[in-house]
């Protein structure tokens, strides 16, 4: 039985980790910690860490036709998500 040499293995939250630090940049997200009681469990440290959860639980929730080009689907989840937040604040 031939087996996938683990090098080819990329775990989920790696993944996220990647489409975070992405999405950080695109979005001009500053360091910090201001995301991670919004988007992150609450016991992230920075906002990527934070960001990074939210990501997961996002890819885990996508259809297969969006995981294709997952970034474009985060960014337009991510900008609904903090304008809805902004929103609420007013």
């Amino acid at each position: 039985m031939n087996s996938a040499p683990n090098s080819l293995f990329i775990s989920r939250r790696a993944v996220a980790t990647r489409l975070a630090g992405a999405l950080a940049v695109t979005m001009q997200i500053p360091t910090g910690t201001e995301l991670v009681c919004i988007l992150g469990n609450g016991n992230e440290s920075t906002n990527t860490a934070a960001l990074a959860t939210w990501v997961e639980k996002e890819l885990s929730e996508m259809d297969f036709e969006d995981q294709q080009d997952p970034l474009t689907h985060l960014i337009a989840q991510l900008e609904r998500a903090l304008l809805s937040i902004q929103e609420d604040a007013v």
